[in-house]
């Protein structure tokens, strides 16, 4: 809402391009925007609405079509693959599909990243990742400090379970 000075929900619209022109681009990265969330949170100025399984699995399909629609030129090197949202854990169980559905038009040479809610750190949700070939990870902590969290309506974060996750199913970068 910060961004577009609007409260209008997203709505999924039958528009886009039929070719991307990426092919001179180099260092080439790729974004993927997953933008569901249990929780609005109000400091978040991201496109974004609350979860609901459907409309996330109407989008995810949406997505992989769109995919196989504009990825049918030449396979093309890329640095890296990016899931944001939202919160992009939310459709954790579909990464593999979207990481293959990609990796069929595009050659990802330096990792797949995610970002996660603090809460989505645990070793189900971590495994699922690495399974999909995440290998980085970026946890939305926002603070440590009591104070902070308050004031963003976050929870407090418990560090030692976050750290004992991450110890059990390592990731190249967090």
């Amino acid at each position: 809402m910060w961004l577009t000075r609007s409260a209008k929900p997203f709505i999924f619209r039958n528009e886009y391009d039929q070719i991307l022109p990426y092919e001179e681009c180099q260092d080439l990265g790729l974004y993927v925007h997953i933008p569901f969330c249990k929780q609005l949170c109000s400091f978040c100025p991201y496109c974004k609405e609350r979860y609901s399984n459907e409309k996330c699995n109407q989008y995810l399909n949406a997505l992989i079509r769109e995919i196989y629609m504009v990825g049918g030129q030449q396979k093309k090197r890329t640095t890296s693959l990016y899931f944001g949202g939202g919160t992009p854990a939310l459709a954790a169980e579909r990464l593999a599909e979207i990481v293959a559905a990609l990796e069929e038009h595009f050659i990802i040479t330096q990792g797949i990243g995610v970002e996660l809610h603090p809460d989505n750190v645990t070793v189900p949700m971590l495994r699922t990742l690495r399974d999909a070939g995440v290998t980085k990870l970026s946890v939305g902590i926002q603070s440590f400090q009591k104070k902070y969290q308050g004031i963003l309506g976050r929870a407090a974060v418990d560090r030692r379970a976050l750290q004992e996750a991450l110890s059990e199913v390592p990731f190249e970068t967090v």
